[in-house]
């Protein structure tokens, strides 16, 4: 009799990830993305000049993707976070800065997300065999 080998999905990494939980460090992370937007609109509002409106680019997807590195969902809740505060900016000061704070934020968001949780998860699905 052969010995039983249990059938399980392994990840890359060794375990299977849940779908999406969220925690309390995801919910500290969207508002720490928030104020870190808020602040980032502000200078965007007193300078107005190109390297600020191009510092959203550092200033969101750095450190998203070093949060990301310790754990992916506090890595996406600041994404979020960063993205959603351009929503009451827009209302209620500059409709343009919040506007696109809002949209480029959510665009890296969406980026990040189909490349670091749909890819990853995907790839981890493949299976090798041996020859």
């Amino acid at each position: 009799m052969q010995g039983k080998k249990k059938d399980k999905a392994i990840s890359p990494l060794g375990k299977i990830e849940p779908e999406f939980k969220l925690d309390i460090g995801t919910v500290v992370f969207f508002l720490i993305g928030g104020v870190i937007s808020w602040l980032n609109m502000l200078l965007i509002l007193t300078f107005m000049e190109i390297w600020s409106f191009l510092s959203i680019i550092f200033i969101s997807s750095i450190p998203g993707v070093i949060i990301g590195c310790k754990n992916r969902y506090w890595g996406y809740g600041f994404m979020f976070g960063f993205s959603m505060a351009g929503i009451p900016f827009m209302i209620f000061v500059d409709p343009f800065i919040g506007g696109y704070i809002f949209a480029t934020a959510l665009f890296i968001f969406i980026i990040m997300l189909l490349l670091f949780w749909k890819t990853w998860r995907s790839l981890s699905t493949i299976k090798r065999e041996n020859e």
